[in-house]
């Protein structure tokens, strides 16, 4: 299983990325892990890219096979120390990447993108 990221999901659903149909089709079977966070962005980036009746669309299937993990007090003072580990490296994710490779740690799973900023972290499955 996965934790998706933003970068997966619009690769998947708008660009139609005939290298994540693998990963896909195994996530339908077994499920994944997707945070409210990538839920708020992939609503917006659809929103304001293409449209309301797509993105709400996209944003039902999302939420009918990935179970959509929620923020907590443990996830928020993880993931500011996460980010601040990854900018001291010359990494700069955002909250978003950060709370995805906190709760890819927490759930033992790796998180699926293709985001540059991933190459080559842990717990990170890098798909192009």
């Amino acid at each position: 299983m996965y934790v998706i990221d933003t970068y997966a999901f619009l690769e998947w659903f708008v660009h139609g990325s005939s290298s994540y149909r693998g990963y896909f089709e195994e996530i339908e079977k077994k499920g994944a892990y997707t945070t409210e966070l990538v839920l708020l962005e992939i609503y917006h980036i659809v929103l304001h890219r293409e449209n309301r009746e797509k993105a709400n669309l996209i944003y039902k299937i999302i939420s009918g096979f990935t179970e959509i993990i929620s923020l907590n007090d443990d996830r928020i003072k993880k993931t500011a120390e996460k980010r601040s580990e990854m900018l001291k490296k010359g990494k700069k994710l955002s909250y978003t990447d950060c709370l995805n490779l906190v709760v890819a740690e927490e759930l033992k799973v790796k998180v699926l993108t293709g985001d540059e900023e991933f190459k080559n972290l842990p717990r990170v499955e890098f798909v192009k």
